[in-house]
């Protein structure tokens, strides 16, 4: 049967082989881009993160510190005492009054008004026990005899 087969006969033009059909020359591939960078104009600046604003608290730290030097303060020197227990008052009102450290303003009020206590209990016993020794006749006889 393969003999009724066209281009087997004699004589006849056989058909070439089926080749594969030619394509054009390619490219080497292309090495893929970036897309093109967007518009800076178009987005809207991000907010920046920073740290919690500091709360100012100098007047709030300043009442604390002297109210507690006023504190230690009280005893051997009243008059110190009590001015700096003031001072520290004042200072920690100033400091409640702009928003500053609560803790640190009430620590300051309250060691001031202590302080003041303090001194002025300081200045009461200090001064009963210097009349009582004036007053003591021993002494009174000592200071005769010094004359």
């Amino acid at each position: 049967m393969s003999e009724n087969l066209p281009g087997n006969e004699p004589g006849s033009n056989p058909v070439p082989p089926a080749q594969p059909p030619t394509q054009p020359p390619t490219q080497p591939p292309a090495q893929p881009t970036a897309p093109p960078a967007p518009d800076a104009s178009a987005y809207s600046a991000a907010p920046a993160y920073s740290a919690a604003p500091v709360q100012p608290k100098g007047l709030a730290l300043s009442s604390m510190i002297v109210g507690i030097v006023s504190l230690v303060l009280a005893w051997p020197v009243a008059f110190l005492g009590i001015i700096g227990g003031i001072v520290a008052l004042v200072l920690g009102i100033l400091g409640m009054k702009k928003q500053q450290s609560r803790g640190m303003s009430l620590t300051g009020i309250i060691t001031g008004a202590l302080a003041i206590v303090l001194s002025i209990i300081a200045i009461i016993v200090i001064a009963s026990l210097t009349a009582e020794l004036l007053n003591d006749p021993n002494l009174q006889q000592q200071l005769e005899d010094l004359e």
